[in-house]
């Protein structure tokens, strides 16, 4: 693919039509926001596209649902170590995706974000799963799971999804690893995170109040408390002291007292206990696993749009849901990663001012759209592999197809 063969197009953006008519590409990163779109110097037919969405919509073509043996080998051609990446400001039904995805690869990870990235999947009977930390590959059972160093952990909410699966006949035991490395996020961070919205008042950045900006801010200024802490509970209190103290000093509507300090602590030594069996290396585990050539399958949270560098700052997430994210998140090479999917849908919707400065960083956002064609057509990303996007479509073909193996 090469760049000279794009053209700005004159439809709005907002029109579906013309999207729908011609396969987007990209955002322009022109001033008036237009849609660039691909044009080949040959014709290109429908049935060349792998196509897919998280909003079905209905094809514009017969010739656009490929033979399940093509839409197979497809999957099964993607590389190594691939990540699946939302491409917008979240919902893009990456978690869908994913497991789907899931029973073609060995392992499963989640390398950034929090309990604030909901993923929704169902089970061959129905049963709907909301997922908030576990990866969304739980519910194949050849399949592991990992929370990389990347991610903050809230145990409660966690045990609260083990439960859930594991009620509803889901195995969890030696399939979810939990990285030692991973920061825990408290209870009082989602109270601290409540505090200093309303602090904001009408500057405030709508955030989910689940803890996750507080808790990247303890690990930034050093304070925080690593899972591996909860193997020393010698040291755990004083380092709980210290990381509510500081949380009390910034935040008036924070009560802070001996009776929090010592409950606090009795709990987590309960949870120290039960999560033992799941805490590991996971850096070691995940280079130990690509040398032996398993298949790695990223699950992103959140999007590119909010990434704490280039999304539409400061409206975004404290972490960086993009393609760095992979990298370290899971403590992997950048040459190992290969093909990266991108999720999107046609028509999303976000909260966030819409000011002359919002539109002039959204400007600048240029994320261009490449579909694997039949021909095999490769374009390298920035980490070495394939960029695939999966826009407007049929995720119902998938489904299809995954229903039908």
């Amino acid at each position: 693919m090469n760049l000279s063969t794009l053209r700005l197009d004159p439809t709005p953006i907002t029109s579906t039509a013309a999207t729908h008519r011609s396969g987007v590409l990209g955002f322009s990163g022109t001033y008036n926001c237009r849609l660039l779109q691909v044009h080949q110097r040959k014709r290109t037919s429908y049935s060349s596209f792998v196509v897919c969405s998280a909003k079905p919509v209905a094809p514009p073509s017969a010739a656009v649902v490929e033979s399940k043996e093509s839409e197979l080998s497809r999957i099964e051609s993607l590389s190594q170590v691939s990540g699946v990446l939302g491409c917008q400001w979240g919902d893009e039904g990456k978690g869908k995706l994913v497991d789907i995805l899931a029973k073609h690869f060995d392992i499963v990870a989640r390398c950034q974000g929090g309990a604030n990235a909901g993923h929704t999947i169902y089970n061959s009977e129905g049963k709907k799963f909301a997922l908030h930390l576990v990866p969304s590959g739980i519910l194949n059972e050849e399949t592991l799971c990992v929370i990389g160093n990347g991610v903050v952990v809230h145990l409660p909410g966690l045990f609260k999804e083990i439960d859930g699966l594991e009620s509803n006949g889901v195995s969890c035991q030696g399939r979810i690893l939990v990285s030692d490395r991973a920061h825990l996020l408290f209870d009082f961070h989602q109270e601290v995170d409540g505090l200093r919205e309303a602090e904001l008042a009408k500057s405030f950045i709508g955030t989910t109040k689940r803890g996750i900006g507080p808790c990247y801010s303890s690990k930034v200024i050093r304070n925080g408390i690593r899972v591996s802490d909860l193997r020393h509970m010698d040291t755990f209190p004083q380092k709980l002291d210290l990381l509510l103290s500081d949380a009390a000093s910034r935040f008036k509507g924070f009560n802070y007292g001996p009776d929090m300090l010592r409950e606090e602590v009795e709990r987590y030594k309960i949870f120290a206990e039960r999560l033992e069996p799941f805490i590991t290396d996971t850096v070691h585990f995940m280079n130990d696993a690509i040398s032996q050539k398993k298949k790695i399958l990223v699950e992103g949270g959140q999007a590119t749009m909010l990434d704490i560098d280039f999304g539409t700052y400061p409206f975004v997430t404290s972490s960086s849901p993009s393609a760095g994210g992979i990298c370290t998140g899971l403590g992997i090479a950048p040459r190992v990663v290969g093909d990266l999917i991108g999720v999107i849908f046609q028509k999303f919707s976000w909260v966030f001012p819409t000011d002359s400065q919002m539109v002039h960083q959204l400007n600048h956002f240029l994320l261009i759209f490449v579909f694997l064609t039949k021909s095999r057509l490769s374009t390298k990303s920035c980490l070495g592999g394939r960029l695939i996007f999966l826009p407007s479509g049929s995720i119902q073909n998938y489904l299809r197809l995954h229903a039908s193996m």
